[in-house]
Protein backbone atom coordinates (compact mmCIF):
# COMPACT_ATOMS: atom_id res chain seq x y z
CA UNK A 1 0.00 0.00 0.00
CA UNK A 2 2.92 2.47 0.70
CA UNK A 3 4.44 1.55 -2.55
CA UNK A 4 0.96 2.44 -4.28
CA UNK A 5 0.62 5.64 -2.00
CA UNK A 6 4.00 6.95 -3.12
CA UNK A 7 3.70 6.14 -6.88
CA UNK A 8 -0.04 6.98 -7.57
CA UNK A 9 -1.27 8.98 -5.05
CA UNK A 10 0.94 12.25 -5.39
CA UNK A 11 -0.71 15.39 -5.77
CA UNK A 12 -1.11 17.48 -9.10
CA UNK A 13 -0.15 21.16 -8.93
CA UNK A 14 0.53 22.22 -12.49
CA UNK A 15 -0.88 21.42 -15.76
CA UNK A 16 0.86 19.14 -18.07
CA UNK A 17 0.30 21.00 -21.12
CA UNK A 18 1.06 24.77 -20.27
CA UNK A 19 3.16 23.02 -17.11
CA UNK A 20 1.86 26.16 -15.19
CA UNK A 21 0.30 26.32 -11.37
CA UNK A 22 -3.63 25.64 -11.37
CA UNK A 23 -4.78 28.66 -9.09
CA UNK A 24 -8.83 29.78 -9.07
CA UNK A 25 -7.85 31.44 -12.98
CA UNK A 26 -5.91 27.69 -13.96
CA UNK A 27 -8.57 25.41 -13.15
CA UNK A 28 -7.96 21.86 -13.15
CA UNK A 29 -10.16 19.00 -15.48
CA UNK A 30 -9.69 15.21 -14.88
CA UNK A 31 -9.98 13.23 -18.29
CA UNK A 32 -11.75 9.58 -17.89
CA UNK A 33 -7.69 8.22 -17.94
CA UNK A 34 -7.24 10.27 -15.25
CA UNK A 35 -4.97 12.80 -16.13
CA UNK A 36 -5.02 16.06 -15.00
CA UNK A 37 -4.70 19.66 -17.06
CA UNK A 38 -5.91 22.61 -17.00
CA UNK A 39 -9.30 23.54 -18.21
CA UNK A 40 -8.40 26.41 -20.70
CA UNK A 41 -5.21 24.69 -22.28
CA UNK A 42 -7.61 21.36 -22.71
CA UNK A 43 -9.63 23.20 -24.88
CA UNK A 44 -7.85 25.03 -27.23
CA UNK A 45 -5.79 21.13 -27.51
CA UNK A 46 -9.80 19.72 -28.43
CA UNK A 47 -10.27 23.31 -30.61
CA UNK A 48 -6.88 24.08 -32.13
CA UNK A 49 -7.01 20.89 -34.67
CA UNK A 50 -3.26 20.38 -34.88
CA UNK A 51 -2.88 16.44 -35.11
CA UNK A 52 -4.59 13.89 -33.06
CA UNK A 53 -6.21 16.24 -30.95
CA UNK A 54 -8.91 13.83 -29.90
CA UNK A 55 -6.55 11.76 -27.30
CA UNK A 56 -5.34 13.01 -24.24
CA UNK A 57 -1.65 14.66 -24.77
CA UNK A 58 -0.09 12.45 -22.05
CA UNK A 59 -1.47 8.90 -22.53
CA UNK A 60 -3.55 9.13 -26.15
CA UNK A 61 -6.51 7.85 -24.51
CA UNK A 62 -9.36 8.83 -26.69
CA UNK A 63 -11.38 11.61 -24.68
CA UNK A 64 -14.77 11.65 -27.39
CA UNK A 65 -16.28 9.92 -29.73
CA UNK A 66 -16.03 11.74 -33.53
CA UNK A 67 -19.80 10.95 -34.38
CA UNK A 68 -18.85 13.57 -37.26
CA UNK A 69 -17.19 10.10 -38.60
CA UNK A 70 -20.24 7.93 -39.09
CA UNK A 71 -22.29 9.89 -41.11
CA UNK A 72 -22.49 9.31 -44.72
CA UNK A 73 -21.59 11.83 -47.44
CA UNK A 74 -24.95 12.61 -49.49
CA UNK A 75 -23.87 11.23 -52.60
CA UNK A 76 -23.95 8.44 -54.58
CA UNK A 77 -20.97 6.73 -54.04
CA UNK A 78 -20.76 7.09 -50.70
CA UNK A 79 -25.14 6.55 -50.11
CA UNK A 80 -23.97 3.02 -52.15
CA UNK A 81 -21.49 1.61 -50.12
CA UNK A 82 -23.25 2.69 -46.78
CA UNK A 83 -25.67 0.57 -48.11
CA UNK A 84 -23.76 -2.69 -49.38
CA UNK A 85 -22.16 -2.49 -45.67
CA UNK A 86 -25.10 -2.48 -43.89
CA UNK A 87 -26.22 -5.44 -41.76
CA UNK A 88 -26.93 -8.97 -44.20
CA UNK A 89 -30.95 -9.01 -42.43
CA UNK A 90 -31.67 -5.21 -43.26
CA UNK A 91 -30.29 -5.66 -47.43
CA UNK A 92 -32.20 -9.27 -47.09
CA UNK A 93 -35.24 -7.25 -46.12
CA UNK A 94 -34.94 -4.56 -48.83
CA UNK A 95 -34.58 -7.83 -51.66
CA UNK A 96 -37.50 -9.35 -50.08
CA UNK A 97 -39.62 -6.24 -50.55
CA UNK A 98 -38.47 -6.06 -54.36
CA UNK A 99 -39.16 -9.59 -55.03
CA UNK A 100 -43.21 -8.83 -53.27
CA UNK A 101 -43.26 -5.67 -55.12
CA UNK A 102 -42.32 -7.33 -58.45
CA UNK A 103 -45.25 -9.84 -57.92
CA UNK A 104 -47.89 -7.22 -58.12
CA UNK A 105 -45.85 -5.29 -60.94
CA UNK A 106 -45.82 -8.24 -62.89
CA UNK A 107 -49.49 -8.79 -62.53
CA UNK A 108 -50.41 -5.60 -63.60
CA UNK A 109 -48.14 -5.82 -66.70
CA UNK A 110 -48.38 -9.03 -68.48
CA UNK A 111 -45.83 -7.54 -71.08
CA UNK A 112 -42.79 -7.49 -68.14
CA UNK A 113 -41.89 -4.21 -69.88
CA UNK A 114 -41.23 -1.69 -67.05
CA UNK A 115 -39.97 1.34 -67.58
CA UNK A 116 -37.47 3.28 -65.19
CA UNK A 117 -40.42 5.47 -63.29
CA UNK A 118 -42.59 2.25 -62.85
CA UNK A 119 -39.70 0.33 -61.17
CA UNK A 120 -38.83 3.19 -59.04
CA UNK A 121 -42.31 4.10 -57.63
CA UNK A 122 -43.71 0.09 -57.84
CA UNK A 123 -40.45 -1.50 -56.40
CA UNK A 124 -37.78 0.20 -55.43
CA UNK A 125 -38.76 3.46 -53.44
CA UNK A 126 -41.45 1.38 -51.67
CA UNK A 127 -38.73 -1.17 -50.40
CA UNK A 128 -36.22 1.60 -49.34
CA UNK A 129 -38.86 3.00 -47.82
CA UNK A 130 -40.75 -0.47 -45.58
CA UNK A 131 -36.73 -1.19 -44.80
CA UNK A 132 -35.59 2.17 -43.90
CA UNK A 133 -38.91 1.96 -41.30
CA UNK A 134 -38.34 5.62 -40.52
CA UNK A 135 -34.96 5.29 -38.98
CA UNK A 136 -32.28 7.88 -40.25
CA UNK A 137 -29.36 5.99 -42.20
CA UNK A 138 -28.53 4.69 -46.08
CA UNK A 139 -31.97 3.45 -46.77
CA UNK A 140 -33.61 6.82 -46.31
CA UNK A 141 -30.55 8.43 -47.91
CA UNK A 142 -30.92 6.36 -51.01
CA UNK A 143 -34.78 7.19 -51.49
CA UNK A 144 -34.38 10.83 -50.96
CA UNK A 145 -31.29 11.54 -53.35
CA UNK A 146 -33.13 9.36 -55.87
CA UNK A 147 -36.59 10.84 -55.15
CA UNK A 148 -35.16 14.30 -55.32
CA UNK A 149 -32.75 13.68 -58.39
CA UNK A 150 -35.44 11.98 -60.65
CA UNK A 151 -38.16 14.99 -60.15
CA UNK A 152 -35.62 17.45 -60.76
CA UNK A 153 -35.17 15.80 -64.49
CA UNK A 154 -38.79 15.09 -64.75
CA UNK A 155 -38.71 11.58 -64.34
CA UNK A 156 -36.61 10.03 -68.02
CA UNK A 157 -36.98 6.24 -68.90
CA UNK A 158 -33.00 5.90 -68.43
CA UNK A 159 -31.13 5.08 -65.22
CA UNK A 160 -29.18 7.75 -63.59
CA UNK A 161 -26.51 8.19 -60.51
CA UNK A 162 -27.60 5.63 -57.40
CA UNK A 163 -31.01 4.86 -59.34
CA UNK A 164 -28.64 2.56 -61.99
CA UNK A 165 -27.26 -0.38 -59.60
CA UNK A 166 -31.06 -0.38 -57.95
CA UNK A 167 -32.69 -0.58 -61.95
CA UNK A 168 -30.30 -3.19 -62.85
CA UNK A 169 -30.67 -5.31 -59.98
CA UNK A 170 -34.51 -5.00 -60.03
CA UNK A 171 -34.09 -5.92 -63.65
CA UNK A 172 -31.88 -8.90 -62.80
CA UNK A 173 -34.39 -10.29 -60.42
CA UNK A 174 -36.98 -10.21 -62.78
CA UNK A 175 -35.16 -12.09 -65.14
CA UNK A 176 -34.44 -15.00 -62.77
CA UNK A 177 -38.13 -14.90 -61.75
CA UNK A 178 -39.17 -18.09 -63.58
CA UNK A 179 -35.86 -19.88 -62.35
CA UNK A 180 -35.48 -19.11 -58.60
CA UNK A 181 -38.19 -20.64 -56.78
CA UNK A 182 -40.37 -18.30 -54.28
CA UNK A 183 -39.61 -20.01 -51.59
CA UNK A 184 -35.96 -19.19 -52.36
CA UNK A 185 -36.21 -15.83 -52.72
CA UNK A 186 -37.06 -14.96 -49.52
CA UNK A 187 -33.88 -16.68 -47.93
CA UNK A 188 -31.29 -14.13 -46.68
CA UNK A 189 -28.30 -16.44 -48.51
CA UNK A 190 -29.94 -16.10 -51.96
CA UNK A 191 -31.15 -12.48 -52.05
CA UNK A 192 -26.96 -11.90 -51.04
CA UNK A 193 -25.52 -13.60 -54.04
CA UNK A 194 -28.09 -11.14 -55.83
CA UNK A 195 -27.24 -8.27 -54.17
CA UNK A 196 -22.99 -9.32 -54.68
CA UNK A 197 -23.36 -10.49 -58.26
CA UNK A 198 -25.24 -6.72 -58.84
CA UNK A 199 -22.69 -4.92 -56.54
CA UNK A 200 -19.76 -6.25 -58.33
CA UNK A 201 -20.57 -4.46 -61.59
CA UNK A 202 -20.26 -0.72 -60.27
CA UNK A 203 -22.69 2.19 -60.48
CA UNK A 204 -21.61 3.29 -63.88
CA UNK A 205 -23.41 0.50 -65.95
CA UNK A 206 -27.03 0.60 -66.16
CA UNK A 207 -27.55 -2.97 -67.53
CA UNK A 208 -25.37 -6.60 -66.94
CA UNK A 209 -23.42 -6.91 -70.38
CA UNK A 210 -22.53 -10.49 -71.20
CA UNK A 211 -18.92 -9.46 -71.25
CA UNK A 212 -18.64 -9.94 -67.55
CA UNK A 213 -19.73 -13.33 -67.69
CA UNK A 214 -17.28 -13.87 -70.52
CA UNK A 215 -14.34 -12.87 -68.40
CA UNK A 216 -15.40 -14.52 -65.49
CA UNK A 217 -15.49 -17.84 -66.73
CA UNK A 218 -12.37 -18.00 -67.79
CA UNK A 219 -11.26 -17.88 -63.54
CA UNK A 220 -8.23 -15.36 -64.57
CA UNK A 221 -9.52 -12.50 -62.01
CA UNK A 222 -12.22 -12.59 -59.66
CA UNK A 223 -13.97 -9.21 -59.88
CA UNK A 224 -17.03 -10.83 -61.68
CA UNK A 225 -17.00 -13.80 -59.62
CA UNK A 226 -20.25 -13.19 -57.37
CA UNK A 227 -21.83 -12.88 -60.96
CA UNK A 228 -20.88 -16.26 -61.95
CA UNK A 229 -21.98 -17.71 -58.86
CA UNK A 230 -25.69 -16.27 -59.12
CA UNK A 231 -25.63 -17.61 -62.65
CA UNK A 232 -24.41 -20.93 -61.87
CA UNK A 233 -26.87 -20.89 -59.21
CA UNK A 234 -29.65 -20.33 -61.61
CA UNK A 235 -28.41 -22.51 -63.80
CA UNK A 236 -28.93 -25.14 -61.02
CA UNK A 237 -31.75 -24.10 -60.61
CA UNK A 238 -33.12 -24.68 -64.19
CA UNK A 239 -31.95 -27.73 -63.96
CA UNK A 240 -34.10 -28.82 -60.96
CA UNK A 241 -37.21 -27.39 -61.73
CA UNK A 242 -37.27 -26.71 -65.80
CA UNK A 243 -38.68 -29.72 -67.46
CA UNK A 244 -37.45 -29.49 -70.44
CA UNK A 245 -33.91 -29.05 -69.41
CA UNK A 246 -34.48 -32.91 -68.05
CA UNK A 247 -35.11 -34.37 -71.33
CA UNK A 248 -31.99 -34.03 -72.75
CA UNK A 249 -31.25 -34.53 -76.10
CA UNK A 250 -28.48 -36.52 -77.77
CA UNK A 251 -26.58 -35.27 -80.30
CA UNK A 252 -24.52 -32.30 -79.06
CA UNK A 253 -25.80 -28.99 -81.27
CA UNK A 254 -29.20 -30.00 -79.62
CA UNK A 255 -27.98 -30.18 -76.22
CA UNK A 256 -25.96 -26.77 -76.76
CA UNK A 257 -29.65 -25.09 -78.56
CA UNK A 258 -31.40 -26.21 -75.23
CA UNK A 259 -28.77 -25.12 -72.91
CA UNK A 260 -28.43 -21.65 -74.91
CA UNK A 261 -32.15 -21.57 -74.82
CA UNK A 262 -32.84 -22.14 -71.08
CA UNK A 263 -29.61 -20.57 -70.17
CA UNK A 264 -28.61 -17.39 -72.37
CA UNK A 265 -31.76 -16.54 -74.14
CA UNK A 266 -34.15 -16.89 -71.44
CA UNK A 267 -31.73 -15.40 -68.60
CA UNK A 268 -29.52 -13.08 -70.72
CA UNK A 269 -32.03 -12.16 -73.28
CA UNK A 270 -32.38 -8.54 -72.63
CA UNK A 271 -28.48 -8.14 -71.40
CA UNK A 272 -25.92 -6.39 -73.74
CA UNK A 273 -23.48 -7.93 -75.95
CA UNK A 274 -23.65 -12.11 -76.14
CA UNK A 275 -22.38 -14.86 -74.73
CA UNK A 276 -18.75 -15.95 -76.11
CA UNK A 277 -18.64 -18.96 -77.71
CA UNK A 278 -16.24 -20.06 -75.23
CA UNK A 279 -18.98 -19.43 -72.79
CA UNK A 280 -21.12 -21.65 -74.35
CA UNK A 281 -18.72 -24.09 -74.83
CA UNK A 282 -18.03 -23.97 -70.94
CA UNK A 283 -21.69 -23.37 -70.16
CA UNK A 284 -22.17 -26.72 -71.72
CA UNK A 285 -20.09 -28.78 -69.81
CA UNK A 286 -21.25 -26.81 -66.25
CA UNK A 287 -24.93 -28.07 -67.21
CA UNK A 288 -24.05 -31.48 -67.68
CA UNK A 289 -22.09 -32.01 -64.65
CA UNK A 290 -24.91 -30.10 -63.27
CA UNK A 291 -27.46 -32.75 -64.97
CA UNK A 292 -25.65 -35.65 -63.64
CA UNK A 293 -24.66 -34.26 -59.97
CA UNK A 294 -29.20 -33.55 -59.41
CA UNK A 295 -30.81 -35.66 -61.33
CA UNK A 296 -28.64 -38.85 -61.83
CA UNK A 297 -26.96 -38.96 -58.04
CA UNK A 298 -30.04 -36.82 -55.93
CA UNK A 299 -27.60 -34.26 -55.07
CA UNK A 300 -29.42 -30.63 -54.14
CA UNK A 301 -29.26 -28.19 -56.59
CA UNK A 302 -26.90 -24.85 -55.74
CA UNK A 303 -28.18 -22.51 -54.08
CA UNK A 304 -26.01 -20.10 -52.16
CA UNK A 305 -25.10 -22.14 -49.01
CA UNK A 306 -21.65 -21.32 -47.13
CA UNK A 307 -18.50 -23.14 -49.00
CA UNK A 308 -20.54 -23.26 -52.22
CA UNK A 309 -17.96 -20.88 -54.10
CA UNK A 310 -15.55 -23.48 -54.43
CA UNK A 311 -18.08 -26.04 -56.14
CA UNK A 312 -18.57 -23.12 -58.44
CA UNK A 313 -15.31 -22.45 -59.27
CA UNK A 314 -14.54 -26.11 -59.87
CA UNK A 315 -17.48 -26.66 -62.30
CA UNK A 316 -16.02 -23.71 -64.25
CA UNK A 317 -12.66 -25.13 -63.92
CA UNK A 318 -13.49 -28.14 -65.13
CA UNK A 319 -15.70 -27.14 -68.09
CA UNK A 320 -12.02 -25.20 -69.62
CA UNK A 321 -10.53 -28.23 -69.36
CA UNK A 322 -13.32 -30.16 -70.52
CA UNK A 323 -12.92 -27.25 -73.29
CA UNK A 324 -9.08 -27.46 -74.60
CA UNK A 325 -9.47 -31.17 -74.36
CA UNK A 326 -12.08 -31.16 -77.21
CA UNK A 327 -10.10 -28.45 -78.97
Amino acid sequence: MENFIEAELQPTDDCGICTELFSNTHLPVALKCRHIFGHQCLLRWLRGGRGNNNTCPFCRDTIYKDHSSDTVPFEAASIWNALGAQDPERLNALLVGIWQSLQSLRERHASRKYNVKELLDGCIFPSLVTTADGQHGPFEDCYSLIAVSYASLGYPDTSQGLAIPLIRLTRLMDQAWFSIPHHLATLPRTNALFWNANACIGLQCDAIDWEFLNEACALENKRYFPLLHLYTVIVSQIVAHHPQAQQWPELKHEKMNLVVSRCCKAIGGTWKGNPSNDLKDRLLVVFEELRRHQLDMRRLSLRGSAGEEHIVKGLWQMAGWGVKRDM
